[in-house]
């Protein structure tokens, strides 16, 4: 969006939706009035330097209770050094932000106690909705206030990114069911019809957004290992055949796949694999039951769903359910910022979360087993 379009619409409220992400923030700014979207942009999430993923960080806060605030310091100052370049004078005219985003990371950005979220039996301090009046700066003046809203949330580690995004997909509306997986650095997904819902998460990393040397998005990493498998290179547990064991497959110039890295690739794909499996056990469904598969995520946008199923990351019975969406978190958090009733929204969260089971995969009765199953390709 060029400067002038948005110097064009100066006299237009603008709210701005967040999905605060582990690895990548998600940013839309909307002009409320003539709901339609300014600008859209990312960028890097500045709270990697205390690791890769949600575990990592929340030791680094009980270790360190400073580093929290350090944490969420971090990423406001991050954001709105981004809106002021994507905005310029129009920074201004912020009226309010709607934060979406796992569980962790609405609390290190509300720099609420993470020590819950920590051990069984994970507790976060609140998965409900919140909203407070913030200043631009520190004038404190009541013509300087803006607003933010938190989206509610599931549990510990299924978020308020899984409940905007099947909000916004309009999900568990019939009595068959509809599938949402999140494939980003937590794995999270939600099962639901219009009687009952389940939900858990699986702990993937950063690998399918660096599991490939060389590698930008995980998209390339994917399509790369899919396409050693179909060649004969990679064998159906994994090992990387000779001569290419050692130095690894060169894909291309810049692209080359080691032995370890295909490893943890693996691990991470099998982790979603199983966990659909045992959603669907805990439903005690088969895929005739299931209607639609949203795939979501930055992953998930530019997913090859072939490449996908030669992978063995989702089972080949989803063929023809498959519904692939980028942002679904950010495109929740802006359909609140538009809603013409924030207060029916709200109501429509609470019946979402009242019918939904969230658990956790380690503890489920068959989830070693299956994930061990799904290692091969």
């Amino acid at each position: 969006m060029t400067d002038s379009k948005i110097e064009s619409q100066v006299h237009n409220n603008i709210s701005v939706a967040v999905d605060v992400g582990t690895t990548t923030i998600g940013v839309s700014c909307v002009d409320v009035d003539l709901k339609s979207v300014i600008t859209e942009f990312s960028f890097s999430n500045p709270q990697k330097i205390y690791g890769a993923d949600v575990i990592t960080r929340i030791k680094h806060c009980i270790d360190s209770p400073s580093v929290e605030k350090s944490m969420s310091d971090m990423l406001l100052m991050k954001l709105n050094e981004e809106l002021q370049n994507a905005l310029s004078d129009n920074y201004d005219r912020i009226g309010c932000l709607c934060y979406s985003g796992n569980t962790t990371m609405l609390h290190i950005l509300r720099k609420l106690s993470v020590e819950g979220l920590a051990a069984a039996p994970f507790k976060p301090v609140t998965l409900d909705y919140f909203e407070c009046n913030v200043t631009h700066d520190d004038s404190g003046e009541e013509s300087d206030r803006i607003k933010e809203y938190f989206i509610p949330g599931f549990s510990a580690f299924v978020g308020a990114d899984i409940l905007s995004g099947v909000e916004y997909l309009n999900m568990g509306k019939n009595e068959k069911y509809d599938l949402l997986i999140d494939l980003g650095t937590n794995g999270e997904m939600l099962l639901i019809n219009n009687k009952c819902g389940f939900a858990t998460s699986t702990a993937c990393g950063p690998v399918f957004d660096h599991g490939v040397t060389g590698a930008v998005y995980g998209s390339e990493c994917i399509k790369a290992i899919a396409t050693c498998i179909k060649r004969g290179l990679i064998d159906d547990t994994g090992l990387i055949k000779e001569p290419f064991f050692e130095k690894g497959l060169n894909i291309s110039d810049d692209v080359v796949i080691t032995q370890e890295q295909l490893r943890r690739f693996q691990m991470a794909k099998a982790a979603i694999y199983a966990g659909v499996i045992c959603l669907m056990s805990k439903a005690d469904i088969g895929y005739d039951d299931i209607d639609n598969v949203y795939i979501s995520g930055g992953l998930g946008f530019y997913l090859n769903i072939r490449d996908a199923y030669i992978v063995k990351m989702l089972p080949d019975r989803f063929k023809d359910k498959i519904k692939v969406f980028g942002n679904t978190s950010l495109e929740g958090a802006k359909r609140f910022l538009l809603h013409e009733n924030r207060n029916d929204l709200l109501v429509e969260y609470e019946k979402i979360r009242n019918r939904t089971e969230s658990f956790e995969l380690a503890n489920y009765k068959d989830f070693q087993e299956i994930y061990i199953s799904s290692m091969n390709f």
